[in-house]
């Protein structure tokens, strides 16, 4: 077996040594593949590998690999999706809502519109505090200031950042935001029914999903499961009133406990209510690893697509030091071509007005979650 392999990446080609590391050997020939952890966990240089073989790495798709964990094995044919560039932008915190005892929407200020395909995320850095990973996301409901990046941020209380938020994070707090990673963003497969599923505070990366879908393509099918562990908790009723409005859309909310407010509010588990997958279904899911990684299973034994991105919890981030963090630093310190920003399209629901009587009925029940979706548009 030769040495030497060819390998081309989207049209390019550059020659690499047998068992190197694919990433690796793209960047040193000057081929940019998107990258953030480079341990396999991020899932932002997954690749598809279109001929050859390479070992290490796989996705849950067999033709997906990780290419910072792939090394070359034969002569390789790879496509990479093309994404957003990752840029770093300063802001600052416009807007501050509480919308759950243990969850905060956080609104961000940018000097420069951020470009970002609905599902990614980014690094924010509050001012004294370590960078963290959030998904920037739709606005819940309307009005509100169209010009702000709003991310959800869940409160923990011995969080570095998430504790603080009110208290020393406070408006006019000066932010960093480096991004957008990931690869779970939404896809242009309009004739297929997406299914997607949300425990806690990763609805955020799935509503903005959800979102643009049906901005898309209004009679788009698509079921939504939204979970959060306490009624209280189940912070996103405004979004799920607004999509239930669309004739070809079923939405799920649960809770972990039993409650009695509402019959439109399940009990159990996101797999609990997820219907019966075939390959003709895209699966987006988004939140407690466990739950992400159960779904993931159900959906490859279905033949079904299914995308996510890993999230870590805040208290084992701080067991070791970020890379993210470091890069984010490193890069920070480098100027950015001016010229280089574009203006990401609209992510509005501005046209999805209710009527009157529905806009009432979600003021009047934004303060009680579980009574905020109307029963008869949930699926039975």
């Amino acid at each position: 077996m030769p040495k030497l392999c060819r390998v081309e990446v989207n049209g390019q080609t550059f020659s690499a040594e047998r068992g190197e590391l694919l990433l690796d050997a793209a960047l040193m020939n000057g081929v940019d593949i998107p990258h953030d952890c480079r341990s396999g966990y991020c899932g932002s240089c997954r690749v598809r590998v279109v001929a050859g073989r390479c070992v290490g790495g796989p996705g849950s798709d067999p033709e997906i690999v990780h290419a910072c964990q792939s090394r070359i094995v034969t002569d390789l044919k790879i496509e990479v999706e093309d994404v957003p560039e990752t840029v770093i932008l300063s802001g600052r915190v416009a807007e501050l809502l509480p919308r759950a005892p243990d969850v905060m929407e956080v609104g961000i200020e940018l000097q420069q519109p951020l470009q970002y395909l609905p599902g990614q995320y980014c690094s924010l850095r509050f001012r004294g505090f370590p960078a963290r990973c959030f998904s920037p996301t739709a606005p819940l409901d309307w009005p509100c200031n169209q010009r702000l990046l709003r991310f959800h941020v869940r409160k923990l209380r011995n969080g570095l950042d998430s504790s603080q938020l009110g208290r020393r994070s406070t408006v006019a707090h000066h932010v960093k935001l480096t991004g957008p990673f990931g690869s779970a963003f939404l896809r242009p497969f309009p004739s297929q029914r997406l299914v997607l599923v949300a425990s806690g505070t990763g609805f955020a990366p799935i509503w903005s999903i959800a979102e643009a879908a049906i901005t898309e393509d209004p009679r788009r099918e698509l079921v939504l499961i939204a979970a959060s562990r306490k009624l209280e908790s189940l912070y996103m009723i405004p979004a799920l009133c607004r999509l239930a409005l669309f004739p070809r859309v079923a939405i799920f909310p649960v809770v972990a406990e039993q409650q009695a407010m509402s019959n439109a509010v399940r009990k159990g588990t996101p797999r609990d209510y997820l219907p019966a997958l075939s390959p003709n279904d895209i699966v987006y899911c988004a939140g407690a690893p466990a739950m992400v990684e159960a779904i993931s299973r159900t959906a490859a034994k279905a033949g079904a697509k299914c995308y996510s991105d890993p999230f870590e919890p805040a208290a084992a981030q701080r067991e070791k030091a970020s890379l993210l963090s470091r890069a984010a630093d490193w890069l920070g310190n480098s100027e950015l071509k001016s010229g280089e920003m574009r203006v990401s399209p609209s992510l509005s629901m501005a046209d999805w007005t209710p009527s009157d009587s529905e806009a009432s009925f979600m003021r009047e029940r934004r303060d009680q979650p579980a009574a905020g979706v109307h029963q008869d548009r949930v699926a039975p």
